[in-house]
């Protein structure tokens, strides 16, 4: 999915699909049109 460019990080999308997320964050993770989640990292 990330290489096809369906997936967003806070309205973002991500092309990197090594990126590492830091502990303690909280994020909106989208995937697709309809996919969304609220991620707290922690």
């Amino acid at each position: 999915m990330i290489k096809q460019g369906a997936v967003r990080i806070d309205g973002e999308r991500i092309e990197d699909s090594t990126l590492q997320i830091k502990a303690g964050s909280k994020h909106v993770y989208q995937v697709g049109k309809r996919r969304f989640a609220e991620v707290v990292v922690g």
